[in-house]
């Protein structure tokens, strides 16, 4: 079960999971146009994800083009996820990015809080 998973792996599949929205993101444009319904899904599952970066660009105190998500330690990574997971459901309970994030409904006890 996913939740059993470390803080590092749990890392990796967000990290994963940011890269693949990007991904999309781009496809849709170049394949569909920003018009189309297939852009306007993969810019609103792309908008949640850009939240963490931007959550997690805040904590570092760095500009989102200066993260290296890769060199990001996974705690702080995973805390910025929870953030954005906070907002999104006092915001839009129904949302993607909810059900893609589950996993961390309930912190981990070893984890704490990284600043």
């Amino acid at each position: 079960m996913i939740v059993e998973e470390s803080p590092g792996r749990l890392a990796d599949w967000v990290r994963a999971d940011v890269r693949e929205a990007r991904t999309a993101l781009s496809r849709a444009r170049l394949l569909h146009g920003e018009t189309s319904p297939a852009y306007r899904s993969a810019a609103a599952r792309w908008s949640h994800r850009q939240a963490v970066l931007d959550e997690l660009a805040t904590r570092r105190g760095v500009g989102r083009e200066d993260l290296d998500l890769a060199a990001t330690p996974a705690l702080q990574l995973l805390a910025a996820v929870r953030k954005v997971r906070l907002d999104v459901a006092a915001a839009d309970r129904g949302s993607e990015f909810l059900d893609a994030t589950a996993f961390l409904e309930t912190p981990p006890a070893a984890e704490g809080s990284p600043g």
